[in-house]
């Protein structure tokens, strides 16, 4: 499963590259730094590629680092307001296939829109540190690595997502290049994640982290940080 954590990586290298690119730009209206962790309180669900990172980041930890953190991922899971067997969805839960789903979203016109993402803000990520940093920083998932700068997605290309702390209502995206080099990106991602989904019958049997509130239909649909640390 090495080339699939290299593959994983060469991806994420593009979105740092890019988000780069966005900082030249924009330069101090991102605001995305280590304190700055908004974004890391709200549900939202990852890719079982996303996932399985997580989980094989999670095991190379020493102890007692590895059982702590798998303990505020359990303490996570036991607070969320939802009942047993069910799992985030719907509104005010972010999409790793759509990043920045629960953030501002512009119009590519400039026009922005709001969304609130009500009961589900407000629960930090069982990996966020006490200073307000990400405590698996290597092995955050692909959502994670693009927050911050402008977003766009190529299967939902009406729309330019944002985050409300980096550009206020009424901000207009101006960039040539940010449809091209995300859509190459986003491209890429998917193929990735396909590639993944069919191995993962193979990455279930011996690699993948076995838990009795995990379905193997729950798996497919993919899961989220916190049940990727817990089951590590």
């Amino acid at each position: 499963m090495a080339d699939f954590k290299q593959k994983f990586y060469d991806i994420t290298s593009l979105i740092q590259v890019e988000f780069n690119r966005n900082l030249e730009i924009y330069g101090d209206k991102i605001q995305c730094r280590k304190g700055c962790s908004k974004c890391c309180s709200q549900i939202f669900r990852i890719t079982k590629l996303d996932g399985w990172m997580i989980s094989q980041h999670v095991k190379s930890l020493p102890e007692p680092r590895r059982t702590e953190l798998q303990q505020k991922a359990r303490e996570y899971l036991n607070r969320l307001p939802l009942d047993e067997g069910e799992y985030p969805q719907g509104e005010g839960v972010l999409n790793s296939d759509h990043p920045g789903s629960s953030i501002n979203s512009l119009p590519l016109s400039g026009q922005r829109t709001g969304f609130s993402v009500g009961d589900t803000e407000g629960v930090p990520c069982p990996a966020l540190g006490t200073e307000g940093e990400c405590t698996i920083y290597e092995a955050r998932p692909v959502i994670c690595r693009r927050f911050g700068m402008p977003i766009y997605d190529y299967k939902n290309p009406t729309s330019v997502h944002a985050c409300e702390l980096n550009f206020k209502d009424g901000h207009e995206i101006t960039d040539d290049k940010l449809i091209p080099n995300q859509t190459g990106i986003g491209m890429k991602w998917d193929e990735l994640k396909e590639e993944f989904n069919s191995h993962l019958p193979l990455v279930e049997s011996k690699n993948w982290p076995d838990s009795g509130e995990w379905s193997k239909t729950e798996r497919v649909e993919g899961t989220t940080i916190a049940e990727a640390i817990a089951g590590a």
